[in-house]
């Protein structure tokens, strides 16, 4: 793949991510908070954020919700252990919120997920900043 392509991907997966982050967040000043769905887009920026470092190593990642498994993908191409416990704990809100249900979610999660997101979309962006900035 050449590197105008790779970098093209990254950057997608990266913008998909933080847009995920953001309306999560954004969701937060809604009444009523709509706890699930805000859940929902951290994992999914989760998700993203580590479909993009996958992508950094040239492969096309998973069709996969499930945040360990993509966290097992990236060990093996650097040190992810540092986020074992966000992505254990994200790894519910992928399919779960979305069905009326499914989990009690209370707003204390919520906002334990609105961190776990954002740890792991930031330890995920500072290594491929570093990898893009190399590239160019």
């Amino acid at each position: 793949m050449a590197d105008a392509e790779l970098r093209f991907k990254i950057e997608e997966w990266l913008k998909y991510a933080k847009r995920d982050l953001d309306s999560a967040n954004f969701l937060c000043g809604m009444i009523p908070v709509p706890i699930e769905i805000i859940c929902f887009h951290c994992q999914q920026s989760a998700e993203k954020s580590l479909k993009a470092f996958i992508v950094s190593k040239g492969i096309e990642p998973k069709k996969t919700h499930d945040l360990v498994d993509l966290q097992n993908t990236c060990n093996e191409y650097d040190d992810f252990n540092s986020l074992t416990v966000e992505c254990v704990m994200l790894r519910n809100f992928g399919v779960q919120p979305r069905y009326p249900f499914a989990l009690q979610i209370e707003e204390e999660d919520m906002k334990a997920a609105l961190k776990m997101a954002e740890k792991i979309y930031d330890f995920v962006s500072k290594k491929l900043n570093q990898f893009l900035e190399d590239k160019k």
